[in-house]
C-alpha cells in the first residue's frame, strides 16, 4: 500500500500522517505549491486546501488555485495511475455563499465526474466542524483558549446557529477503515449528528472549564447557514463535545497558547 497525503502539514493532514506512520504504511506527504510526485500510489488522501470561509472572501483566486486547480491536477493523476481518492468536502456546500464553499462544491462535482467517466474510485467525505488538540482555528479552540487565557471570545451573529463539532480522531478512524478496504467508495457524512449552537458551545466550555468567558458579538462577515450538522452520520459512537472540550482545555492548561 502506497499513499499520497496532500495537506500533510495541516491540522488534519498531520493527524492522518501520524496514524499512517504508526501503522508503518508507506506514504508521501505534499502540500499546495509542491510538485506532484511522479510515483504511482494506491490511494490519494487529498486534504490539501485552504479552509477558512472568511478568508476566502479576501482571496478568491488563491482559493480557486489551492482548492479547485489543485484538485483537478490530483484527479488527473488518479485517472492516469488508477489511484483511489479520498476527497473531503464541507457541510457548507449546501449553501455555497463564499469562494471556499463553492470551491468544495465544484470539487465534489469534478470528483463525481471522474468517478463516472473514468472509473476513479472515490470517497467523498462531507466534513463538518473538525477540531482537536493540535488545532489553532475554529470555535472550539478559540473558546477554550479564551477560557484558559482570560481573553474575549468573538461570536459572529447572535450565536443561535447550529454546528456539528467532530473530533479529528473520529475522522482519522474513518480514514483508517477506508485505507484498510473496509469501506466501499461513495459519499459519507463525517459528523456527530448533533447540532450545537455556538452559544451552547460557549456554555459547554464555561461549564467544563469552570470559568466565565467575556463575549463580543459581531455581524457576519459572510452569510452563514442557520443549521449545518450531519443528518446521516457515518461515524460510530463519535466523541462527545464535552469530552473533546476537556481534552483541549487540558492541553492548553499544560502548554499554554501556541499560535
Amino acid at each position: 500500500m502506497k499513499v499520497l497525503l496532500t495537506g500533510s502539514k495541516g491540522f488534519i493532514g498531520t493527524q492522518v500522517g501520524n496514524w499512517l506512520a504508526s501503522k508503518k504504511i508507506e506514504f508521501t506527504g505534499m502540500d499546495a505549491g509542491d510538485s506532484i510526485p511522479e510515483d504511482k500510489f494506491d490511494i490519494v488522501l487529498h486534504f490539501g486546501a485552504r479552509t477558512l470561509i472568511r478568508k476566502s472572501k479576501e482571496f478568491p483566486y488563491e482559493y480557486f488555485l489551492d482548492n479547485m486547480d489543485f484538485t483537478l491536477r490530483i484527479l488527473e493523476k488518479c485517472r492516469r495511475d488508477g489511484s483511489s481518492i479520498v476527497f473531503p468536502t464541507s457541510g457548507s456546500v449546501m449553501e455555497a455563499t463564499n469562494p471556499y464553499s463553492l470551491s468544495k462544491k465544484q470539487g465534489e462535482e469534478w470528483v463525481r465526474m471522474y468517478s463516472a467517466l473514468y472509473g476513479v474510485r472515490a470517497y467523498i467525505l462531507k466534513l463538518f466542524n473538525i477540531y482537536g488538540e493540535t488545532s489553532r482555528k475554529g470555535a472550539v479552540y478559540l473558546f477554550c483558549n479564551a477560557a484558559v487565557n482570560n481573553e474575549m471570545a468573538i461570536i459572529y451573529g447572535d450565536g443561535s446557529h447550529l454546528r456539528d463539532y467532530v473530533h479529528v480522531g473520529d475522522l482519522v478512524k474513518f480514514i483508517a477503515s477506508i485505507v484498510a478496504g473496509e469501506i466501499s467508495p461513495g459519499s459519507y457524512e463525517i459528523g456527530t449528528g448533533v447540532g450545537t449552537s455556538v452559544e451552547g458551545l460557549l456554555r459547554i466550555v464555561e461549564k467544563v472549564s469552570g470559568r466565565k468567558i467575556t463575549v463580543e458579538k459581531k455581524e457576519y462577515v459572510l452569510p452563514e447557514a442557520d443549521e449545518l450538522f450531519a443528518r446521516n452520520s457515518s461515524l460510530r459512537q463519535p466523541l462527545k463535545i464535552e469530552e473533546g472540550v476537556l481534552r483541549i482545555l487540558s492541553v492548553l492548561e499544560e502548554h499554554g497558547r501556541s499560535d
